[in-house]
């Protein structure tokens, strides 16, 4: 599997340990190993030398806590998120998750701080703007209610915009059924969107092996968002699993045209070319990879492997 030379290249410890973990989908051993990870860099994990890791103890503590959440223990939940927020505090969807997890918890005052927080990041987030409704609406504050709900008209989808619109009227005409209560569920109904779905499944059958679905749910995804450089660097990463390297460099290529700075696609591709034999190339992506990171450590690995061989020329 890709990622697992990608591991090999990092030096033993927590990294490469939570890495393994995580990669087959055993969160709470990843969490585990991120955060002595953590506790040895003193809780910093920050700039865009770290960029990479980041993602990635980000992205375990919030599949940790999504394993948790279906289990109902959403304490527990809450603070895996925390730990989320405080290493990446500009994710809305994180912030919006933490203040699910406080409301289940009982917790009605973080929760409504951490809806706040989502929407000060992204001001038309509709289950959002929803959700603080409802929280006003359970403290019966009818005209915070529907100054929410008028300001999630704007940022409605269209199957939603009548039930937003029944809603008001309810509020307005003071309604004690429990008409109310139902449209609010109905609002905040968990509803992916298809990429969202592509997305889960072409991550899912990546740490299954399985190559060739990811790659069809991965081109879904692209056709719908041609310029997420995380999609392009998924689908570069299950071309490369399957020995489809050329394809795979297109891929990493396309995903650095779009953030240049994007250390993960720029690793993997130099990883590719050193796979195929492109010494020289794969030592061009790590001279930049060093150039924005001095210490990393995976980089100078493969850089190590890479300067015998290009010394006996």
């Amino acid at each position: 599997m890709f990622i697992n030379r990608f591991i090999g290249f990092l030096p033993k410890g927590n990294l490469k340990k939570a890495l393994g973990f995580m990669n087959k989908g055993e969160y709470r051993k990843a969490c585990s190993e991120f955060e002595s990870y953590l506790c040895r860099k003193a809780g910093v994990v920050g700039g865009r030398d770290q960029e990479m890791v980041r993602m990635y103890v980000v992205e375990s503590f919030i599949e940790f806590a999504r394993e948790l959440e279906k289990e109902r223990k959403f304490e527990e939940a809450a603070r895996q998120l925390e730990k989320a927020v405080e290493l990446q505090p500009h994710y809305a969807d994180v912030h919006f998750m933490l203040g699910r997890m406080y409301e289940e918890s009982g917790n009605s005052v973080n929760s409504r701080e951490s809806i706040k927080r989502a929407l000060a990041i992204n001001p038309n987030f509709f289950r959002a703007r929803i959700m603080l409704a409802r929280s006003y609406h359970r403290d019966a504050k009818s005209e915070r209610v529907l100054e929410e709900l008028n300001k999630a008209l704007s940022a409605s989808p269209n199957f939603f915009l009548e039930h937003v619109k029944d809603l008001i009227r309810e509020v307005r005409n003071e309604s004690v059924s429990n008409g109310i209560d139902e449209l609010f569920a109905k609002l905040l109904e968990e509803r992916p969107s298809s990429s969202q779905v592509s997305k889960q499944i072409a991550l899912e059958s990546i740490r299954n092996g399985d190559y060739d679905s990811a790659m069809t749910e991965l081109k879904k995804c692209i056709s719908m968002n041609p310029n997420y450089p995380d999609l392009h660097n998924m689908l570069g990463i299950a071309y490369a699993s399957k020995g489809m390297t050329d394809d795979a460099i297109m891929e990493f290529e396309t995903a650095l045209k779009i953030n240049p700075d994007y250390l993960k696609a720029r690793i993997n591709m130099a990883l590719t070319l050193y796979e195929k034999g492109a010494s020289d190339e794969s030592m061009t992506h790590l001279r930049v990879i060093l150039s924005l990171d001095p210490g990393n450590e995976l980089a100078r690995n493969l850089m190590n492997e890479l300067q015998p061989v290009l010394d006996k020329r």
